[in-house]
């Protein structure tokens, strides 16, 4: 592995390690049953594993919360992990509607949220497998 690419890889695991942070949040918080604030680190968890993605293909990343966006350039680099539709694109809406009221959006419910959770893992996982040799990934936390 090239320096260049270890040095890109290194940079994308740091961004999949706060979207595990994020994810294990969200874990906690539907524990709890408290959905807004779960659902709000589901999509900073998409957004970083979809950031991540694009620093370890040597992509410049925008300075954007639209997971619609970051899908798009993903795709450029694995079509095969950033399906068109991405499932997770709904996740974009939650940074707002969970956060601040009197909006007409509703919130989602815990069962889409264990799911965005669940698709979220499956992404790290699939990044993890196509990682170089010699690059350390950091686990899921259950």
């Amino acid at each position: 592995m090239s320096e260049d690419n270890r040095i890109q890889w290194g940079e994308a695991v740091l961004w999949i390690e706060k979207a595990i942070t994020d994810v294990a949040s969200a874990r906690g918080l539907l524990d709890l049953g408290l959905s807004d604030p779960a659902a709000f680190h589901v999509q900073q968890a998409v957004e970083k594993v979809l950031k991540g993605m694009l620093v370890a293909a040597a992509q410049d990343i925008r300075r954007t919360h639209d997971i619609d966006t970051l899908a798009t350039l993903a795709r450029a680099h694995w079509p095969d992990l950033v399906s068109n539709p991405f499932p997770l694109t709904t996740a974009s809406q939650w940074y707002v509607t969970t956060r601040y009221p009197g909006l007409d959006e509703i919130s989602p419910d815990g069962l889409e949220i264990a799911q965005a959770v669940e698709a979220v893992e499956q992404l790290i996982t699939a990044m993890r497998d196509r990682a170089p040799p010699g690059v350390t990934w950091p686990e899921l936390k259950r």
